[in-house]
């Protein structure tokens, strides 16, 4: 295994990269994604609120909001840090996802917490990464025994921790569902669709609900969204989310890539199809530690497959998929696209600002942003149309 600052590859899949990156782009690329990006982006829910309403109110707060120069619905929060803290005796060690999210200054959550040492409310605990890392250093606010059966609430507040940021699901704004947390390159998706009312969109992979949002806000609620979700609790999330922010929209349960058989109502009727399937997760940011073989690579890139081949058969002639990923590997990007025209379908030009050009044939067309270059999660986005 090669280990590039928390980040394990195995030789197989490093000797793959090597073929499109230098070994020093992956080494940056590996060591941008162990920090958060300097813009935390929000998108505001616009049917509920605008931006400069929503920015106004989070100022107020004393919270630095910003609105994004392109993105008319983004708004952006400076991240601070990295800040050096100082450990405490007593440690709680959080999963993977909760230490990442204390990593950037938010409370430790009961259902996030692996072990703890004996301890008491009131008592000044670290949060530690399942590797060992402490991410952040807060107070106790459960005692050992609940923390360790993982009862719901705030765990340990937090009140240092390396990268900081307001607490924003904590924020009255966010209960009443005025914003979605969502980095920009995946706010470009929906709008890299174009839904238009009226249309019937179906979002494949919805879990926990960002993009199939943000398509049902950009038709104001008025075409027919619906999100597939295989496991019950993503899709319990995402009508959640839906719930929250006050949208419309069909979340079913069912495995997307026989969506075609099980709603054959939907077959060669829908307008438009979202797909950003299980990945890599290559670009996802902040990463404290990670580690990814050849072979889970390759896997993955046959299962993300079965989902463009499923998508082709929903789609109405002249209908749109658009395809992302938060990973930079060819094979789980590009590959596909050059595997969606064997299907029968032609590749359109992704226009988002700031993106950088893909790889191989379909390289001038397809966005791919990049974590050591655009401050910002790695992501690709290819937009293909049904012939």
């Amino acid at each position: 295994m090669m280990e590039l600052d928390g980040v394990k590859l195995d030789e197989e899949l490093y000797k793959y990269l090597l073929g499109f990156f230098s070994d020093s782009d992956i080494d940056s690329m590996m060591r941008a994604v162990k920090s958060p990006p300097s813009r935390y982006y929000i998108r505001v829910n616009t049917m509920k609120t605008t931006a400069g309403d929503l920015a106004a109110a989070l100022r107020g707060r004393g919270i630095d909001a910003r609105r994004d120069e392109e993105l008319s619905e983004a708004l952006w929060i400076p991240v601070k840090g990295p800040n050096k803290i100082s450990p405490a005796r007593r440690v709680v060690v959080a999963n993977k996802q909760a230490a990442e999210s204390a990593y950037l200054g938010a409370n430790l959550y009961g259902p996030g917490v692996l072990y703890a040492d004996p301890l008491l409310p009131g008592t000044e605990v670290s949060i530690a990464a399942p590797n060992g890392e402490v991410v952040a250093v807060g107070i106790a606010r459960m005692d050992r025994k609940d923390m360790l059966r993982r009862a719901p609430g705030v765990a340990v507040e937090v009140v240092e921790s390396v990268y900081s940021m307001p607490k924003l699901r904590e924020l009255r704004e966010f209960q009443e569902g005025l914003f979605y947390e969502q980095s920009l390159p995946a706010q470009w998706v929906a709008h890299v669709l174009e839904p238009r009312v009226g249309e019937v969109i179906v979002d494949m992979n919805a879990a926990p609900g960002g993009k199939m949002s943000h398509v049902i806000q950009l038709t104001n609620g008025k075409a027919r969204v619906i999100g597939v979700e295989r496991h019950a609790k993503k899709v319990d999330q995402t009508k959640k989310t839906l719930e929250r922010l006050g949208l419309p929209g069909e979340v079913v349960r069912g495995d997307a890539r026989y969506l075609p058989i099980d709603l054959p109502s939907l077959a060669d009727s829908a307008d438009g199809v979202l797909i950003d399937p299980p990945c890599s997760d290559l670009g996802v940011r902040p990463k404290l530690f990670d580690e990814k073989t050849m072979k889970q690579v390759n896997a993955l890139a046959q299962y993300q497959r079965q989902f463009i081949a499923a998508a082709h058969k929903l789609l109405r002639s002249g209908g749109t998929l658009v395809y992302s990923t938060c990973t930079m590997t060819p094979l789980e990007n590009e590959d596909n696209v050059d595997y969606a025209v064997q299907l029968g379908f032609s590749v359109e030009e992704v226009a988002v600002p700031g993106k950088l050009p893909g790889i191989g044939d379909v390289g001038d067309l397809v966005a791919r942003f990049y974590p050591h270059v655009n401050d910002s999660p790695g992501f690709f986005i290819a937009k293909l149309r049904k012939k």
